[in-house]
């Protein structure tokens, strides 16, 4: 997705790992956009991401989306991918497109780990918000 924001926007991730499991987070992922650690979790509550309810974030639409990862990834790389299972899994993520004043124009928080926008949603969001 970076590849397609390069010339309009800044792409970065927010994460709550700890500075310390950072190296293997990026690795594992293989992330190519700046990292902040928010360790507190400070932004994911200010942005309004809560933690899901065990059957939201472990349901069917979980399950399907680990399956699929196998099915794409092979099992032996699918299962190193879905790995390090360390921190709280229960922690909600979100999308958010800050506008160019600093104000939320476009954002969408997930009800599990198998909830996200599609790329051409989240550019899309990047078109309407940039003059």
């Amino acid at each position: 997705m970076s590849e397609r924001l390069d010339e309009t926007a800044t792409v970065v991730l927010v994460t709550f790992t700890t500075g310390d499991r950072l190296d293997d987070y990026q690795q594992h992922r293989s992330v190519s956009v700046p990292i902040l650690i928010d360790a507190d979790r400070e932004v994911y509550r200010a942005y309004g991401l809560g933690r899901g309810k065990l059957r939201d974030v472990w349901g069917w639409a979980t399950l399907r989306r680990y399956a699929q990862i196998l099915r794409t990834s092979g099992v032996r790389h699918g299962l190193s991918e879905m790995s390090g299972g360390t921190e709280d899994t229960r922690q909600l993520g979100g999308d958010f497109v800050i506008a160019p004043d600093g104000t939320i124009a476009w954002s969408h928080r997930g009800n599990g780990p198998a909830d996200r926008p599609s790329v051409d949603a989240i550019v899309g969001a990047v078109e309407r918000a940039t003059p």
